[in-house]
């Protein structure tokens, strides 16, 4: 390892963690990089199977001389196809990263301590979202499939995809997390925690949940959903907070980008807005990048795609030095700040 990395990733418990605060407070008010035009992009990247962090300035490459972070998981089938990537503040470990593969599994990684696995579980069935509920310590993963393969075809009632909630018996020990129930959600993809709620987003349905409880007791409550009608599935996938205005969220599906206001339940189309959309992220001067499947066949694209606050692309972004063009499934703003 060198020392250039050891360097950047001491900073992540330290002058990072000064600098932004927790990511959920960070969600809150602009920071002075994203209003100065100069922020930091994650990726999942599954041509090396890796999590990638890159800033976004003028002039600025993604290579791996400005590479602010890189994380590939263990070598092993289950780990295989990185999905999503989130970043938390935590009490006992400074800054980690919540990560899923389609493959199977999914973990929480020690940024600032090596980049080990602090936990990892397999709830199967294509996990695609991970979050984590701060102070009391519980994880929720989305799976998109059926537990079991052999299970019957898809039918509209019976539509595959499910919550697995984890829960610990220390709050700042993930090795006692341990599964505690399981909702059955349709084509489950997306989470996101704002502070008060779980959001959930699938083929069908976007849900709020209260969680209630406490250590192993934890558990999922409904308070509202919305679903949309028969014959014209939303096909989430992608679920995150609008950086610009954290009233609302943002919700890519098969063929549009929405907004939801989160206190009245209404739904906007975004622009821009077009089909195959994994991911799209607003930061807090309402600029924006996706990503968007290169076609109907292949779910990840070599380039991110940026827009200004009136929705005009103005740019892409791709590897640049790897030796291999990218394989971006999913993108977010990260919320560690290696300033």
């Amino acid at each position: 390892m060198s020392g250039e990395l050891v360097h950047r990733r001491t900073l992540l418990k330290t002058a990072a963690a000064a600098a932004v605060g927790a990511p959920l407070a960070s969600l809150a008010s602009p920071t002075s990089a994203q209003a100065a035009g100069v922020y930091h992009v994650a990726v999942c990247e599954q041509a090396r199977n890796q999590i990638l962090i890159h800033p976004v300035a003028p002039n600025v490459d993604w290579s791996p001389a400005t590479r602010l972070w890189r994380w590939t998981p263990p070598a092993e089938q289950a780990w295989g196809m990185l999905s999503d990537v989130k970043f938390r503040n935590t009490t006992a470990f400074g800054w980690v990263a919540l990560v899923t593969a389609s493959g199977g599994k999914v973990g929480i990684v020690n940024m600032g301590d090596g980049d080990g696995l602090l936990w990892q579980a397999q709830p199967n069935g294509n996990p695609h979202s991970i979050e984590r509920i701060p102070d009391i310590g519980v994880i929720v993963t989305a799976s998109s499939e059926q537990r079991d393969p052999k299970a019957k075809p898809k039918t509209r009632d019976a539509y595959p995809g499910y919550l697995t909630i984890y829960a610990p018996t220390n709050s700042d020990d993930p090795s006692t997390l341990a599964q505690v129930d399981t909702i059955d959600y349709q084509g489950a993809h997306g989470l996101w925690y704002d502070g008060i709620h779980l959001w959930a987003l699938g083929t069908w349905t976007i849900t709020k949940y209260q969680i209630t409880g406490s250590h192993r007791d934890s558990r999922l409550v409904k308070v509202w959903g919305h679903t949309f009608p028969d014959g014209h599935p939303f096909n989430g996938h992608g679920l995150d907070t609008d950086h610009s205005d954290p009233g609302y969220l943002l919700l890519t599906g098969g063929g549009s980008v929405q907004r939801l206001n989160k206190s009245t339940g209404a739904l906007s189309p975004m622009k821009p807005s077009s089909d195959g959309v994994k991911s799209f992220a607003r930061i807090a001067s309402g600029e924006s990048f996706w990503q968007q499947a290169a076609s109907a066949t292949t779910h990840t694209n070599y380039f991110l795609q940026f827009f200004d606050s009136s929705g005009a692309s103005v740019e892409h972004r791709n590897l640049v030095g790897y030796g291999y063009d990218g394989q971006f499934y999913k993108a977010r703003l990260s919320s560690v700040d290696f300033t």
